[in-house]
């Protein structure tokens, strides 16, 4: 029974422990997006975003939704992957009405 009752806490602290960072995370890269994105220089100006865009740009392009960061200022995001094969493109409406489109890269 003690067994039992071991096993089943660690069970119960393992889960604990798995799903909190995977929430964080989550945030934290939807936040880089937003900021990647909110960039003049373009989204993948400096190097450190680079994997969050590329990540964005595969979840968008295999049907994902947009991240969400709380406090971001985006209103709205469209992506749109044309049927001929050319790359995607994402346009985000921030709360202040400007809007900005961002194209897929080649691969």
């Amino acid at each position: 029974m003690k067994a039992l009752n071991l096993a089943f806490a660690a069970a119960l602290v393992g889960a604990s422990v798995s799903s909190a960072p995977a929430m964080a995370s989550d945030n934290t890269w939807a936040c880089e997006v937003v900021l990647c994105l909110s960039n003049p220089g373009g989204p993948t100006q400096y190097g450190a975003c680079v994997p969050p865009i590329t990540k964005l740009w595969r979840q968008l392009a295999f049907g994902g939704g947009f991240p969400t960061c709380s406090g971001s200022g985006i209103a709205k995001t469209k992506y749109k992957k044309p049927d001929d094969g050319r790359p995607g493109r994402l346009t985000v409406t921030w709360a202040d009405g400007r809007q900005q489109t961002y194209y897929q890269p080649r691969n």
